[in-house]
């Protein structure tokens, strides 16, 4: 197994795109027949803006071409 990280850019936004909303599926439990539809077009623009102006960092990990996970860190201010 090489296994290779790679830190998401704007160029990676259909498969941050679906494995979000792979990972709701699952730890919702719900059935591919539940239309996710608005929610897979709000991650897009979210990733879409948040990889650009930083608020949002994510990596993708490969076993060789295979993409295998993904993993982020959202940032945000809270007012003192």
């Amino acid at each position: 197994m090489a296994y290779h990280y790679k830190k998401a850019t704007i160029d990676d936004l259909e498969i941050l795109t679906e494995t979000r909303i792979e990972v709701l599926r699952s730890a919702n439990q719900l059935s591919e027949t539940v239309d996710m539809s608005v929610v897979k077009q709000e991650s897009y623009k979210y990733y879409k803006k948040a990889l650009v102006d930083n608020t949002h960092v994510a990596y993708l990990v490969f076993d060789e071409d295979e993409f295998i996970g993904a993993g982020g860190i959202s940032y945000f201010n809270v007012m003192p």
